[in-house]
């Protein structure tokens, strides 16, 4: 069988009338492993001749994209390389959990022939199916958007068809935070149960508006007794393993507390301390202040800490979440009129307008002050 070569091609007839072509795409640029784009065709060898040329002129003017895959292929691969850069476990998980939504079709469809309007059938899709919010749908087109985006940075789109689709609208549902007489029940059946650290941690998140994380990740060395201060700079997180990272925002914060929170801190370390003599173990003074371990060296699972409160609060009639005890303290602080960089401050936020936007609404008193200043200004 004849084997000719043409330019960067090569063609084989495997049998009479019917050809190989096969184009080098060059080097695959992370493997090092050669690319290539191949076809089959009928005709004859000066036909063959032809289309090759074609083909090789194709991929010259970059208009072939073998090296794009499936979406499936692409979504692996941009997963390997968002994490080698850092990304969060959490988000990682998160990822992970919507791209197992996505239909096996859509997971097997090219990459470079997904336009909008297939988006738009997707979503369609799956808003039909029962338990599927907008919200999920919503978080599905973000992250689709940050994949293709990145896509276009290598080089395998042009354009972004997520820029051009329509997912649908996620309502805008107001936080309200718990009632304190519910917060309350709550913590005093955690004091009274058999776990009485638990209440301890459900009142460090209330009394800081810390997240679960950044309390889980909280070290001894990060509590400041003489000057009530924590000093808030590692989290927790939780994917196939429980490991630190730094916090959200990627900032360190120092949050005050009260005498009493201080109080129950030095007993508790106290009590941390006798737990581990009781097992030959001494307290590493780098400890976490909430541990698994009777030397401290392990941090408590953040899920933890939430299934311990749905439980307590179910078994009270309490409809509130742990997070809803970070809204509590932003609540607080706002209605007592602490100005707004304050709460971002302790909330950790890392700009006032993230602060603003969740929380505008729990701020109706600022409106009739607005309107009582303007009518003294503008008084004759």
């Amino acid at each position: 069988m004849a084997r000719i070569v043409v330019m960067k091609g090569s063609m084989r007839e495997v049998r009479p009338g019917y050809w190989f072509l096969r184009v080098s795409l060059g080097r695959d640029p992370v493997t090092g492993k050669p690319k290539y784009k191949a076809k089959s065709f009928a005709g004859t060898k000066r036909e063959a001749e032809r289309a090759l040329a074609r083909l090789n002129a194709d991929v010259q003017k970059g208009e072939t994209s073998v090296a794009v895959g499936t979406v499936g292929d692409f979504l692996d691969r941009w997963f390997d390389h968002i994490e080698r850069e850092g990304r969060s476990p959490t988000t990682m998980r998160g990822y992970r959990s919507l791209r197992n939504q996505l239909p096996p079709a859509f997971l097997r469809s090219k990459l470079a022939k997904v336009p909008a309007s297939r988006l738009d059938e997707l979503y369609a899709h799956l808003a039909a199916k029962p338990g599927r919010g907008p919200r999920t749908i919503h978080n599905l087109h973000a992250m689709l958007r940050a994949a293709f985006k990145q896509a276009i940075r290598w080089e395998l789109l042009d354009r972004n068809p997520c820029d051009a689709a329509s997912p649908p609208r996620v309502p805008s549902d107001e936080i309200q935070p718990p009632a304190i007489r519910d917060v309350l029940l709550v913590l005093k059946a955690a004091d009274e149960s058999n776990n009485p650290e638990n209440g301890l941690a459900f009142r460090l998140l209330a009394a800081t508006g810390c997240r679960r994380a950044e309390i889980c990740g909280l070290r001894w060395q990060s509590v400041q007794f003489d000057t009530n201060k924590l000093v808030i700079e590692r989290s927790v997180v939780q994917a196939v393993s429980v490991h630190e990272k730094s916090t959200k925002t990627n900032r360190r914060r120092t949050v005050t507390i009260d005498e009493r929170m201080i109080g129950m801190l030095q007993a508790h370390r106290a009590a941390s301390e006798i737990r581990g003599r009781e097992f030959g173990l001494t307290l590493s003074a780098n400890g976490f202040v909430f541990s698994n371990s009777p030397d401290g060296t392990e941090p408590i699972h953040p899920d933890r800490l939430t299934q311990a409160w749905r439980r307590l609060a179910d078994a009270k009639f309490v409809d509130a979440r742990l997070h809803d005890l970070r809204h509590l303290q932003a609540s607080m602080l706002i209605d007592a009129g602490e100005p707004i960089t304050t709460v971002a401050s302790r909330l950790g936020h890392s700009d006032t307008a993230t602060t603003l936007r969740v929380y505008a609404h729990l701020m109706p008193g600022a409106d009739e002050r607005a309107a009582t200043i303007v009518s003294e200004l503008l008084a004759d």
